[in-house]
């Protein structure tokens, strides 16, 4: 597959426009090939998983998380330097989807929320929103919607009663790509755009959600164990006796929990909470810190699943990581 098509797929789970200002999402380190034929994904590119990814001969390794975000030189013999030694000689590219994937609120990230079968779902803390545009043609395309280009951005179309297409909705910011794709293939063509908030899709961190019906506490907190698959669980504040509505953030969230309650969430789900925040967050509801590593390390894996659907062409492997922490 060429490298810009693959790139392509990856960022329409992951569009770099939704990353964060502080953020290093994209291409970590570049390499020279332009056709890549196996890839592998994991949620830390550290030296183990770098080492895997070569022995696997992978030729493109997608993380999570970057592999830095503040600019560095290799300035001495660390992880950092052996890393970036392996990647290069290798000519390995490196590519990391961080908040680009966190706040896609379509993507991997709502991985949990389909789990727990939550309906009603809304961002938790909103950081931009994905504006839609509908696309109406003066004359119907004689195409199938399974032709259309820039198939993965497109929210809607409508078709007559000859199946031929009368108007799109799509992301905002790929109509241009949309209108080029098309010009490739039907000229000329004619249409007016007009904005279609109905279609806007509010991104950002976490998500709040309702259960298909209550349940009592000990009864979500046995479910989520077994989804996480985790025996152990760090609580704050007291548990509800039934919960209805539950809010998450994955990685580091604690600075989110009054969000949470304030939306009607009963517990919130994240991790790495702060004892400072816990202090505060226990007066107003409870927070269950399942740990950063678990929330995105079951992202990744249920992203790699839909890749491995999607890129029947490629050897695609998924490298598991491991938690820096170990329970005694």
């Amino acid at each position: 597959m060429r490298l810009t098509k693959l790139i392509d797929i990856i960022e329409s789970f992951a569009p770099p426009g939704l990353a964060l200002d502080w953020d290093r999402c994209g291409i970590q380190v570049a390499g020279t090939r332009q056709n890549i034929t196996s890839m592998a994904l994991a949620l830390d590119p550290d030296e183990q998983t770098t080492q895997q990814a070569l022995n696997l001969q992978a030729e493109f390794l997608l993380t999570h998380h970057p592999l830095t975000i503040k600019p560095r030189l290799p300035d001495k013999p660390d992880a950092f330097h052996r890393i970036l030694k392996s990647l290069l000689t290798s000519d390995t590219i490196l590519y990391s989807a961080h908040t680009s994937l966190d706040t896609n609120p379509r993507g991997p990230a709502a991985w949990l929320a389909e789990k727990l079968k939550l309906e009603s779902i809304s961002v938790l803390e909103r950081t931009y929103t994905r504006k839609a545009l509908k696309l109406s043609f003066q004359h119907p395309l004689s195409l199938s919607p399974k032709k259309l280009p820039a198939r993965e951005y497109i929210l809607h179309s409508r078709v007559d009663d000859h199946g031929l297409i009368q108007d799109v909705t799509l992301f905002q910011d790929k109509a241009d790509s949309f209108i080029s794709g098309l010009k490739d293939m039907i000229w000329p063509f004619y249409f007016m755009s007009t904005e279609c908030p109905d279609f806007d899709l509010q991104c950002g961190l976490g998500f709040t959600g309702v259960l298909p019906s209550p349940v009592c506490f000990d009864e979500f907190l046995f479910n989520l164990k077994n989804i996480l698959g985790v025996e152990k669980i760090i609580k704050a504040g007291d548990p509800p006796d039934m919960v209805s509505i539950v809010s998450c953030c994955p990685g580091s969230g604690g600075d989110l929990a009054m969000k949470a309650f304030n939306s009607g969430a009963q517990v919130f789900i994240t991790g790495d909470l702060k004892y400072h925040q816990a202090q505060e967050a226990e007066r107003h509801g409870c927070v269950l810190d399942v740990g950063h590593f678990i929330l995105e390390e079951k992202m990744m894996f249920q992203w790699f699943l839909t890749l491995e659907h999607q890129l029947e062409e490629m050897d695609i492997y998924f490298i598991e990581g491991r938690s820096p922490f170990k329970i005694l």
